[in-house]
């Protein structure tokens, strides 16, 4: 039975441990001992006959007898939080869901006595107090109590593991050497509760159901999505660990995301490593002084360049082993061209990017020019398959003397991928028909754009410059009840459609006439 086979079993009963016990017979066979160890772990730990754990047992021994060495460790660090009641929760949840997980630290900030002296009295978990400390300091401290080949999984504060959480994020993590860390999805906040077990066994449910096997359920990302996150351990040696300036852990973590790209490994977001998380209230003034601190460190803003276009990256059809050659036009951090690799393994992707912040950290991982694409360029005549502008045609100074020039580096075949702003949105019009055109730190009147289109304009700059649209989508936002009733207003004295006022943004695709 190949994996994908087995997948699909696991996802028709997911506590099902031969399913696991055959994943990990598929490892073996195949040489990568690290997913097999994993597999054959996971299957003992759900397996419910003493028979067959002594024999899933012997197994797991006998891989770790000749791998020993290799084989993927790992201990949990937890924080402590103020509610005794969420931290037993916490607790018994990591505790019920450790699978071979020898090493349970707890980093206590000692905001409650209580919790604390109710630590003290655990006998599965080593307690350290760090109170007074930042975040990072916090877990550099903790993770100076763990054994050197232990990977570390850090919960974000108030977090719970849920089945198969702890599975499907190391599984992930040892998909391929380039992975430094990975990082779990989780729920929204979820503020005021008083009965702290029930969340978790209805999450646990979710979990069963949705926490499930496949590669194909990673994504690679600049950043970690929640607070959780699995890092290889001798990747995290080669850092500085974690930066102790940071007061929210959130931050702490997205730095660390950004020195492992300065050792050329991702981190990626597993969306079959669901954990639940409590809602604790935070600073805001902390956060926004974090982010302020970020920017300095990195000169990237942590709001901006670095998340993928799903839009316009929808709009590139090939089969996923087509050996495309991309080039993205405004690239940022480069998160539009890891998601194309991940589709794409066999493509070849260049970049263009006038920020050198964000050209630090794009050109750790792709070819990327840092320059303007109004200036001369150096790439072979006929051998981008697609040039994409995500956002960037606004900010030229001739965006039409851009894309006439760009025909030149395109294959015959091929095509320019765009979004654009609609200067016609009903916000813009509303603000413009009661005296405002007020520019922004961004959206449509973002302060840095030059040029202004409507739909019309955009298909006639495409048509002068040589290309023939082929595919024209759109983006919108939330419209009020107010606008919806100017726009009708406004169609009923104009040639103008709704979607003209309703579009915030045109998605294109041209190719050479």
């Amino acid at each position: 039975m190949n994996i994908q086979d087995l997948h699909k079993k696991a996802a028709k009963n997911s506590r099902n441990y031969k399913t696991y016990e055959e994943m990990g017979d598929y490892y073996h066979q195949n040489g990568n001992f690290k997913r097999a160890y994993l597999c054959y772990a996971h299957s003992l730990f759900l397996c419910s006959s003493p028979e067959e754990a002594r024999r899933l047992a012997k197994i797991k021994k006998d891989l770790e007898k000749v791998y020993s060495a290799e084989l993927p460790k790992a201990a949990l660090l937890i924080p402590s939080v103020p509610d005794l009641n969420m931290m037993k929760a916490i607790i018994q949840t990591c505790i019920l869901s450790r699978e071979d997980v020898k090493t349970i630290i707890v980093h206590d900030d000692e905001e409650s006595m209580e919790v604390t002296e109710w630590l003290k009295e655990q006998n599965e978990i080593k307690l350290v107090p760090v109170k007074g400390l930042t975040p990072g300091a916090a877990l550099n401290k903790a993770i100076g109590q763990i054994k050197k080949q232990e990977d570390l999984f850090v919960l974000g504060k108030g977090s719970a593991l849920l089945p198969h959480a702890l599975f499907q994020l190391r599984m992930s993590l040892y998909k391929e050497e380039s992975i430094g860390a990975v990082s779990a999805v989780t729920n929204g906040p979820a503020f005021g509760l008083t009965d702290f077990i029930t969340p978790i066994d209805r999450a646990s449910i979710y979990a069963d159901e949705h926490n499930l096997p496949g590669d194909e359920q990673m994504d690679p990302v600049l950043i970690p999505s929640c607070c959780t996150v699995l890092i290889r351990r001798n990747l995290f040696d080669k850092t500085g660990g974690f930066d102790e300036n940071y007061l929210t852990q959130e931050v702490t973590e997205k730095d660390f995301s950004f020195q492992l790209l300065k050792l050329k490994k991702i981190t990626f977001l597993c969306h079959h490593g669901y954990v639940y998380t409590f809602g604790l209230q935070q600073s805001n003034q902390a956060r926004f002084s974090d982010y302020s601190h970020f920017y300095e460190k990195w000169n990237v803003r942590l709001n901006y360049s670095l998340f993928p276009r799903p839009d316009i990256l929808a709009l590139i059809k090939d089969p996923a082993d087509t050996p495309i050659n991309v080039l993205d036009v405004g690239c940022a951090c480069g998160a539009s061209l890891l998601a194309i690799r991940n589709k794409y393994p066999a493509a070849s992707l260049h970049g263009i990017e006038l920020d050198e912040g964000s050209w630090n950290i794009s050109s750790l991982l792709f070819p990327v020019t840092q320059g303007n694409v109004e200036e001369k360029l150096e790439y072979e005549d006929g051998y981008f398959d697609y040039i994409i502008f995500g956002d960037v045609l606004e900010h030229l100074h001739q965006p039409a003397a851009v894309l006439e020039n760009m025909k030149r580096y395109l294959k015959p075949s091929g095509a320019i991928l765009a979004s654009i702003p609609n200067i016609m949105h009903i916000s813009v019009v509303n603000n413009l028909l009661n005296g405002y055109w007020t520019y922004e730190e961004s959206g449509i009147l973002d302060k840095t754009h030059l040029r202004f289109f409507t739909r019309n304009e955009i298909t006639r700059m495409f048509s002068q410059t040589g290309y023939q649209i082929e595919d024209i989508g759109v983006t919108r936002i939330y419209i009020t009840p107010e606008q919806q009733k100017l726009i009708e207003q406004l169609c009923s004295i104009s040639s103008s459609s709704m979607e003209a006022f309703t579009t915030y943004q045109y998605l294109i695709r041209a190719r050479k006439k």
